[in-house]
């Protein structure tokens, strides 16, 4: 069996052979969110300016569970053809196309601390809100570039006025999404194959209902979705409608779940809910904090002036 960086080689030299020797193929390992690094493979055309990375650390693994190479290559070379034009023409990097497209981040403090130092950031707690802009966007889908301090200094802009966009800008391009946790799951079971913890969709709507009632709060894209929490009106609605304050457990940087206080008032057994369900079911990546808060520390956690911000909305 071939170590890692074998595999690669491997898999280029294949590639290149299905695209052609025209193409330009590298590799170039990328730091992803919680100082996760990932190794991609960068294909680029010689009339394109533009090279689609597909990650092939995922890849690494089912090669150890018996795939081929000839076949991961293909898949790889399929990935590229679809993606090859991500955009029908070039992003601007001008502020005055990116102000539109500027929207928050809300990633853990601790373990991007290397990266926050070069980023405009608040800190709540042990979480940290960035900035973000989109490059392209659908449904289901939602592409970004990290706000950096040399881009903020570039373009002229200060924190403040990144947040105010980014608050007007999440109105109306990532509005909050809250669910039911059942209803979620259901539609996990629907979307892939039919079971979730080995029980089927039939198995799910018979069962007991849940020993105290969960939301599950994203965005429309479900992308970064953890970052509906700074919709202040949005949750000071959730709250007055349930009529009383909430716990706040981030399941991921892409949603996070809410839980009426009064449901569960332990909360050393919501902490140890999610630190396992981080351990066992949450991409390291993807991975945004252990602890718990209820919306009303969550709130005063935040530097007063950005509060104020999130408060008056878009």
């Amino acid at each position: 069996m071939k170590n890692f960086q074998e595999f690669c080689v491997c898999v280029c030299e294949h590639a290149r052979n299905l695209l052609g020797e025209e193409y330009e193929i590298t590799m170039k390992t990328v730091r992803k969110n919680n100082n996760i690094t990932m190794d991609g493979m960068l294909i680029r055309r010689p009339d394109s300016a533009i090279a689609p990375t597909v990650y092939l650390n995922p890849y690494y693994e089912q090669y150890a569970e018996g795939r081929t190479i000839a076949h991961i290559a293909e898949e790889v070379t399929q990935i590229y053809q679809k993606n090859r034009e991500p955009w029908k023409e070039a992003p601007s990097f001008e502020f005055s196309d990116i102000r539109d497209k500027i929207l928050f981040r809300v990633i853990n403090r601790g373990m991007n601390e290397e990266e926050l130092m070069h980023m405009p950031h608040i800190e709540i707690g042990d979480l940290a809100v960035g900035f973000q802009w989109v490059v392209n966007t659908d449904d289901r889908r939602l592409g970004s570039v990290r706000v950096t301090d040399e881009q903020a200094e570039f373009w002229g802009v200060t924190t403040e006025e990144l947040t105010q966009l980014a608050v007007e800008n999440s109105a109306r391009e990532v509005p909050p999404v809250l669910r039911n946790i059942e209803d979620v799951i259901l539609e996990i079971v629907r979307e892939n194959g039919g079971r979730f913890a080995g029980l089927s969709e039939e198995e799910l709507t018979e069962a007991e209902p849940e020993e105290f009632p969960m939301y599950v709060l994203t965005n429309r894209q479900s992308h970064m979705g953890a970052s509906a929490l700074l919709d202040i009106p949005f949750l000071d609605g959730f709250r007055e409608r349930i009529g009383e304050d909430f716990w706040i457990l981030p399941s991921s940087i892409h949603e996070v779940i809410l839980v009426p206080v009064s449901q569960m008032a332990d909360r050393d057994r919501l902490r140890a809910m999610v630190r396992q369900i981080n351990e066992t079911q949450v991409p390291p990546q993807e991975v945004l904090s252990d602890e718990v808060y209820s919306y009303e520390e969550f709130e005063n956690l935040m530097p007063e002036e950005f509060r104020h911000q999130l408060q008056m909305g878009a």
